[in-house]
């Protein structure tokens, strides 16, 4: 995955056209809604993962659990809007000069 001017996420595909999977211990790339596909203890099911986790193993089938990005969808703590810098300017005025204006 890569990001085009920090605001729009592109999932990278490999050769064959399918989404990449993730292993247990890789770091996940971008945070969002994936799909957890086991070995055959149970059905998949989609879980949430945020952007700098690892993966984590399954208690049953261990290192045999995949993770494929179901929806990307940035978690509010690496949104620039929400977390950039502030770039408001906030004017504050001395206890003192306020006291002379009344």
């Amino acid at each position: 995955m890569r990001e085009l001017d920090g605001t729009c996420q592109i999932m990278k595909l490999p050769n064959d056209g399918k989404p990449q999977a993730y292993r247990p211990g890789q770091i996940v790339p971008i945070s969002g809604i994936y799909t957890a596909v086991y070995e055959s203890h149970r059905p998949q099911h989609e879980v949430v993962a945020i952007r700098g986790e690892e993966f984590p193993a399954c208690r049953l089938c261990k290192e045999e659990v995949r993770f494929h990005v179901a929806a990307p969808v940035p978690h509010m703590m690496h949104d620039f809007d929400l977390t950039g810098p502030d770039t408001r300017v906030t004017k504050h005025r001395a206890k003192a000069a306020r006291k002379g204006a009344d």
